[in-house]
């Protein structure tokens, strides 16, 4: 992805001062992107409120960048500063978290609000910055992703009012032993890149193996779309709606929790993905019960430490369940 703002069209001022740049005219609290006399880039939210307890409550640093709050003639200043100014690149990357800050908030002139909301911006892009393992998701890891969302979008729609328990009962990001867990209950999710394909790759052992009361598998078809498909989504737009859907239920809590997760998935918005076009269905639901077809760690000898197989999705209609959503709303 390109420079969202060209840091080095900033000059180094005087010491002891700043080159700025506003960001975010329509907020109460005035927004820049800074540069100082030791050639360090920063960004600056200054606003009349002393909001000091705040910044103690939510401080965060982030290895290569540092936040500080202090008192200026006209007010106060909540500073991030980049510390490494090799690592510009990924500092623009916060700058576009900022982004979302500017959108999400754009009508309020609430200072302890946006102060608020870049703190917790912060927290949630330490682990971004922090790891060295960012790119951008493959074609697979897309449609995997799409698939979680649209099966966490489902859930939203039907119980907002226990959006922060789905948020914090989707673990598929974490990469933990599934996707979604709900106090005794489990769900696997699976997609199909076709709807001729009839199976799904099982890639461990623990996917379908489960200490839980019940254990369910979802399976979503997620199909390139034609040009002129009218249902067609990418993984930005995804997002966007998901974060309007947070957003109406006005707890910024909710928007950071989801960050956190898009986060732990290795995804950031890139013009990349608004080339990936996709039709997101819903296939099926099944039930993973005692002698569902499956593979799991006491057949295996020791040994073995990687198992991955395909499951035949016609082998299995005998599970099929419906109402997985009223269920998973009984385990709220």
């Amino acid at each position: 992805m390109g420079k969202l703002l060209k840091w080095n069209e900033l000059s180094v001022p005087v010491k002891h001062s700043f080159t700025t740049r506003r960001i975010g005219e329509n907020l109460k609290a005035d927004i820049f992107i800074a540069r100082d006399y030791d050639n360090c880039f920063s960004v600056l939210v200054q606003h009349q409120q002393d909001l000091r307890q705040l910044f103690n409550k939510h401080r965060v640093d982030v290895g290569a960048v540092s936040s500080d709050y202090r008192e200026v003639s006209d007010g106060f200043t909540l500073q991030f500063k980049l510390e490494n100014s090799q690592l510009i690149e990924y500092f623009d990357q916060f700058v576009q978290f900022v982004q979302f800050v500017l959108k999400d908030l754009q009508h309020t002139d609430n200072e302890k609000l946006i102060v608020e909301a870049f703190l917790l911006k912060l927290k949630n892009w330490k682990k971004f910055i922090s790891s060295s393992k960012y790119g951008k998701l493959s074609p697979e890891q897309i449609r995997g992703l799409l698939a979680e969302m649209s099966f966490l979008n489902v859930l939203l729609t039907k119980y907002p009012e226990a959006a922060e328990q789905i948020l914090y009962s989707w673990y598929g990001p974490e990469r933990l032993q599934h996707d979604f867990i709900f106090k005794d209950l489990a769900v696997e999710i699976k997609s199909i890149s076709s709807i001729d394909k009839r199976s799904v790759k099982i890639s461990s052992l623990h996917q379908l193996e489960t200490n839980l009361s019940e254990l369910y598998l979802h399976v979503a078809v997620v199909l390139e779309a034609p040009e002129n498909a009218p249902d067609k989504i990418n993984l930005n737009t995804m997002v966007s709606n998901l974060k309007d859907k947070l957003a109406q239920l006005n707890d910024i809590e909710l928007l950071a929790i989801f960050e956190q997760k898009l986060l732990e998935s290795h995804y950031l918005p890139d013009h990349y993905y608004d080339n990936y076009h996709y039709i997101v269905r819903h296939l099926s639901d099944y039930i993973v019960a005692d002698d569902f077809p499956r593979l799991y760690s006491g057949l295996i000898p020791n040994g073995i430490l990687n198992v991955s197989y395909e499951l035949d999705l016609n082998m299995i209609d005998l599970y099929k369940v419906e109402h997985l959503v009223q269920k998973i709303g009984a385990a709220l």
